[in-house]
């Protein structure tokens, strides 16, 4: 496979994709970043000074994800330059993508990708505490749609500790399913200054190589540690 482009979804809203996105772009400075959110803006924010390409899949009637948009982004991957598109699905696609998969055939998909060279990989975020059952009920609903076909790999938002008994369910789950795991964590400082720092960098959309060597302290390290 010549090119690759990572769905980063999760049906729970606030979960931490966006936050992902943020850092796999600042992470891969050459990867085309993609804005797969019907309903928010929040990629287009933070990242616009990575000028995103918002890409509409709901079919506004069906509010289901429309095929012809489907097939058409990986036209368009196909034909670009770009090696790597991150693509950042908001809560209202990412709860149709394991429809889609299921009504349309995984196999269909497949073929479309491999005729072009294009390997699609699916970051599935989830969390702990409150968020763990909603996180992992979507996680479960994405695992059964592909059937094994594609590469999922899980990604534990580290803002939501998950309780020993999360994390032993969890692990089990990766390891019956057969998936890989990995964590992230934009904010290890929970302080309120480390807070407010990294919410007023995200707000500013403009990434993170103008800031002060202070400010930027933040970043660099969950980023470099960011095992995607």
């Amino acid at each position: 496979m010549k090119k690759k482009i990572m769905f980063i979804t999760q049906a729970k809203g606030g979960s931490g994709k966006s936050v992902l996105a943020f850092m796999l772009a600042e992470k891969y400075k050459q990867a085309a970043i993609l804005d797969l959110d019907d309903a928010t803006t929040t990629t287009m924010k933070q990242l616009a000074y990575r000028k995103p390409v918002k890409v509409s899949f709901l079919d506004p009637t069906t509010k289901r994800i429309d095929r012809g948009a489907f097939n058409g982004l990986f036209e368009s991957v196909i034909e670009a330059d770009n090696e790597l598109f991150i693509a950042d699905l908001g809560a209202s696609v990412a709860e149709q993508l394991p429809k889609y998969f299921s009504m349309n055939g995984i196999e269909v998909v497949l073929e479309i990708l491999e005729e072009g060279g294009v390997q699609l990989q699916l970051v599935c975020v989830v969390g702990g505490g409150n968020i763990f059952k909603a996180t992992m009920e979507y996680l479960a609903e994405l695992v059964e749609s592909t059937k094994g076909h594609l590469d999922i790999t899980v990604a534990h938002n580290g803002f939501y500790p998950c309780s020993s008994e999360q994390e032993i369910i969890l692990r089990e789950y990766i390891v019956a399913n057969q998936l890989s795991l990995i964590s992230f964590d934009l904010v290890k400082d929970k302080g309120e200054i480390a807070m407010r720092t990294v919410e007023n960098v995200l707000k500013e959309g403009n990434g993170i190589s103008g800031l002060s060597p202070f400010t930027s302290i933040y970043f660099k390290k969950p980023i470099e540690e960011l095992n995607l």
